[in-house]
């Protein structure tokens, strides 16, 4: 069989699901999240804070999309502090996401303020999520979303 035939085999019984891949570490392989109806991303959290507590984490690399806002249309009404984090260990161990290589850590703080940014995760097998880690007000509806190869885990 040359490599092209076993190439297209192979792919083909990747995309039917009829192969198994293995899990990064600790991350189940299985665990994904279908986004809604017209989306274009492979992978999507959405959810809503309205206390202190942590989204569900999804596994990314490539371009990250993370997006925080409060209800009420742009600069919704919310006053917390919001930040991304991301895992390399399969979700044991947590730090702060660093901003353009400065040291500056992605942490939202400013009331009634949207956040859309995009980070580039260029490790396979780390997890992000974001962690509300003080509450005042509002409801604070977040999205993190890939197009890369990517699963979610709650």
């Amino acid at each position: 069989m040359s490599w092209g035939i076993a190439r297209r085999a192979f792919l083909a019984l990747a995309f039917a699901g009829g192969l198994a891949f293995p899990a990064f570490a600790g991350i189940p392989g299985a665990v994904t999240q279908t986004p809604p109806a017209r989306d274009q991303a492979s992978a999507v959290v959405s959810g809503t804070f309205t206390a202190t507590g942590q989204s569900a984490s999804i596994l990314a690399w490539g371009q990250v999309n993370i997006v925080v806002y409060g209800s009420g249309g742009p600069n919704g009404n919310w006053n917390a502090t919001v930040r991304a984090e991301r895992s390399f260990d399969g979700g044991t161990t947590w730090i702060v996401v660093g901003v353009g290589g400065s040291g500056v850590q992605a942490s939202w703080n400013t009331p009634n303020q949207d956040v859309s940014v995009v980070y580039d995760e260029p490790e396979k097998g780390v997890l992000y999520r974001l962690n509300c880690v003080t509450y005042a007000s509002g409801t604070i509806n977040y999205r993190m979303s890939t197009t890369g190869g990517s699963t979610t885990h709650p």
